[in-house]
């Protein structure tokens, strides 16, 4: 028998079933669809979170920060303790693969008083000024501090945009006025743009933040040299750990038998991190494999069922001359059709869906990143033709066994 004759009659049975095939492509429709939507939304989550984090530099982002030393702490009081601007300068000077750095502050959240009078908590950071360039941080309005500012102790301070439209009856206000922070008090000279990285963070708002000369600072807030860190980009995750012994080796001459500073990698962590995601993309292909699983055993029911019911048309096309094999590829086919047709109807209603979502999603969160995981679609699409293969061929075999004879009897 022809291909296309046996593809016409497999279409003409399921036709004459409509509501029982439906059921059964439903069940495979559900499987389908869990797996492209939850593996389009997963790996868009993942994209979002890694582009953040790219754009700061990824793998090439080394920090060096500090810590309470586990050995020689008696001899702490032999140098001074934290990171100054002098010791970013004599730590980096010179070092090959070093691409850009900064020296930061995150002083956790704290009260600011505008003024205007208006008070409000955000994240205030003390930074140098190579902190714009190396994070990113877009100025919509005015402009950002300078370094020979920072050096020279400049009362100045940048604001995020949250932070401007909470302390001013317009956000236009805060531009140019006076905010405290503690006892430091500084005048706005820019509102940062939009910033906001989905799922990033270096112990700070994007968005709702103050950023002050470190120096300026630093002469009223000692947490400012206690709480330092090195922001380092290299030009290539392959020089990280040469810049990394370069440090370590500068770090130890100047603090001798004291491990009071650390160095972290953050190319280590971006591996562990796409490797617990492709490890979570796995459990949501499982989890949603077993819906797979039990669409295929709605198919298998559905064709032996159909199989007891044709028992009489199986017979009468045996005694006519119809092979075995032509019958058991006849219900092999239908089994085929069945899941397949579930499958793409599944793949193509969660390309539909997982877009739709992203979009949603883009309107809350404009960085979000929508990927419609084309390989679990084909995924999906190749496992539901493996499970009408596979689900189906024991009622294609109960078929193609049947005895003539007999079947005609019944």
């Amino acid at each position: 028998m022809a291909p296309v004759e046996v593809l016409r009659m497999a279409l003409r049975a399921l036709a004459a079933n409509r509501a029982r095939s439906a059921l059964t492509v439903l069940s495979i429709t559900i499987g389908a669809f869990a797996i492209v939507v939850m593996s389009s939304l997963a790996e868009s989550g993942l994209e979002t979170i890694a582009r953040g984090i790219e754009e700061l530099g990824g793998a090439r982002i080394l920090l060096v920060g500090q810590k309470r030393p586990e050995r020689g702490e008696d001899k702490q009081s032999a140098y001074a303790r934290g990171l100054t601007i002098a010791d970013r300068d004599r730590t980096f000077a010179g070092i090959p693969h070093v691409s850009s750095l900064t020296l930061f502050s995150r002083l956790g959240k704290k009260e600011v008083l505008a003024e205007s009078g208006l008070r409000a908590t955000t994240s205030v950071v003390a930074a140098d000024a190579g902190f714009f360039d190396v994070f990113h941080m877009k100025v919509a309005r005015g402009r950002a501090f300078t370094e020979d500012e920072n050096r020279g102790r400049a009362a100045l301070c940048v604001v995020g945009h949250e932070l401007a439209e909470r302390i001013g009856p317009k956000p236009t206000d805060a531009l140019g006025g006076f905010l405290s922070i503690g006892s430091f008090r500084c005048r706005v000279v820019g509102v940062f743009a939009d910033n906001a990285r989905f799922g990033t963070s270096f112990g700070f708002d994007w968005t709702d933040l103050v950023v002050a000369p470190g120096e300026a600072m630093g002469d009223l807030d000692p947490e400012v040299v206690a709480r330092a860190a090195v922001f380092v980009k290299t030009d290539a995750p392959s020089s990280n750990d040469i810049v990394k012994r370069l440090v370590n080796a500068r770090l130890e001459r100047r603090h001798p038998g004291v491990d009071d500073f650390t160095l972290f990698d953050l190319s280590s962590v971006m591996t562990k991190f796409r490797a617990i995601f492709a490890g979570l993309e796995l459990v949501v292909a499982v989890l949603s494999g077993i819906a797979l699983l039990v669409g295929g055993v709605g198919v298998m029911n559905m064709m032996l069922v159909a199989v007891s019911e044709r028992v009489r048309e199986i017979g009468i096309r045996k005694a006519l001359g119809a092979r075995p094999r032509s019958i058991g590829v006849q219900f092999l086919t239908e089994a085929v059709l069945l899941s397949s047709l579930g499958g793409a109807t599944g793949v193509v209603a969660g390309l539909g869906v997982a877009a739709l979502s992203s979009g949603l999603i883009t309107r809350a969160l404009p960085h979000w990143q929508t990927s419609l995981a084309p390989s679990a679609a084909a995924t999906a699409l190749v496992v539901t033709m493996a499970i009408g293969i596979g689900f189906g061929w024991v009622p294609a075999r109960r078929a193609s066994r049947l005895d003539p004879i007999e079947a005609m009897r019944r």
